[in-house]
């Protein structure tokens, strides 16, 4: 197996960071399940109306909705992964997605994924920078995370200039992996990193071999 990359050490000064890894009553908006046959690309996940806190959604398994951003260099085929605060409610202390943060009760996406990357790495970017590549629905509630629609973005970047300043409250560290080793950890369910369910693989991947053949 391959070895992990060390972490990478940074300065812990980030003015936009939380003082806690979660709070339990942040507000969601509530969504129906996904129906059979969502597409990734197309669909988006219909609300219910109601709003409920984060310890209901998660206690009671309720869908609600999320962003994940992916920091990507393209040139060298590296994406950069955060690991999780053990304070986390979910996932903790495993390898993750670079930024992520659920979308609370009235707020949009981008916006939410632009201040998740401000909060938890100190990567300061704009709503239009990122490449949206679609709504994932990912029942994971009964293996330690939770039912939500993951909204998927990828921030390009050069992992030789880019500057973090870790939310240490939310991530403990950050690394730098090459996409294939990526791939060969989520397929073989490491248990080191959260999963990611087979739409998102296909999803996910299949963008960045598309981004590859496009700067090449």
């Amino acid at each position: 197996p391959h070895s992990f990359p060390p972490p990478e050490v940074m300065p812990s000064l980030n003015p936009n960071a939380l003082a806690e890894a979660q709070s339990s009553s942040e507000m969601f908006d509530v969504m129906c399940p996904p129906t059979a046959g969502f597409d990734v690309y197309k669909d988006r996940p219909v609300p219910t109306g109601e709003s409920k806190s984060r310890g209901v959604v998660h206690q009671l398994k309720i869908w609600h909705r999320s962003v994940h951003v992916w920091l990507v260099d393209p040139a060298r085929s590296l994406v950069a992964l955060q690991k999780r605060s053990p304070n986390k409610d979910t996932f903790p202390g495993r390898w993750d997605i670079s930024a992520a943060g659920h979308i609370g009760s009235g707020d949009e996406s981008r916006p939410t994924a632009v201040r998740e990357l401000a909060e938890e790495l100190g990567v300061i970017c704009a709503v239009g920078d990122l490449d949206f590549l679609g709504t994932v629905p990912a029942e994971q509630a009964d293996l330690g995370g939770c039912n939500c629609f993951e909204d998927v973005y990828v921030l390009r970047c050069d992992s030789e200039s880019i500057a973090f300043a870790v939310g240490e409250a939310e991530v403990s560290a950050v690394a730098w992996m090459p996409v294939g080793e990526l791939g060969e950890r989520l397929a073989a369910n490491d248990p080191t990193v959260v999963p990611r369910t087979q739409a998102y693989r296909d999803e996910f991947f299949r963008h960045l071999r598309d981004t590859r053949l496009s700067t090449s």
